[in-house]
């Protein structure tokens, strides 16, 4: 760990430069080839502008920038310089893996950044299922359901068009894609 908030690790100037040049890069190249790049480039241009704003905005949503808020804290609370070794204890606990033990587990996200998560998750869910899962095919059947005057049932882990025209998706990690095309070939 490096010392105050003069060191390299605490530079907020310095971590700017390259992530804003690529936010601008980025978005000129990029914007607008698939949702997920979409989504990153937005979720880049909020961290950047919270940099330039209200880093503690990002408390929770950033690690480096949760784990400095919580030394800081831990070291203002307890008149403790930037190099005793209780800090330095701290910053090693902060990435413990176990989740009862590791002070990462221990933070809240702070309410801008939970907030603006769920606006974008929830946006992004209506309209985008998760590509790693049956959700995948029971969204394509949706899609061509709408569009059709067939009667159908949509469930869970399973499409129905007719009493006897059944598609069991019992896998819940398998996107069943391909079986659901040849589903609604028929």
């Amino acid at each position: 760990m490096e010392s105050g908030n003069d060191g390299l690790y605490f530079n907020f100037a310095r971590r700017r430069q390259v992530p804003a040049r690529f936010d601008l890069t980025g978005g000129k190249y990029l914007q607008g080839r698939d949702a997920e790049i979409d989504w990153l480039l937005e979720s880049w241009s909020f961290v950047l502008d919270s940099f330039a704003t209200n880093s503690d905005a990002l408390i929770g949503g950033v690690d480096w920038i949760t784990k400095r808020w919580l030394l800081e804290k831990f070291a203002e609370a307890e008149s403790l310089p930037w190099d005793d070794p209780w800090l330095l204890s701290l910053d090693l606990e902060y990435h413990n893996i176990d989740p009862s033990r590791g002070l990462f587990f221990q933070v809240k996200a702070g309410k801008r950044i939970t907030d603006w998560n769920q606006s974008v998750r929830i946006r992004n869910a209506s309209y985008r299922p998760p590509a790693n899962s049956r959700a995948a095919g029971r969204s394509q059947a949706v899609a061509w359901f709408r569009d059709s005057e067939l009667p159908y049932v949509i469930n869970w882990d399973s499409i129905s068009s007719g009493p006897q025209d059944i598609l069991v998706m019992s896998d819940p990690f398998n996107t069943y894609t391909s079986e659901v095309t040849a589903f609604l070939r028929r």
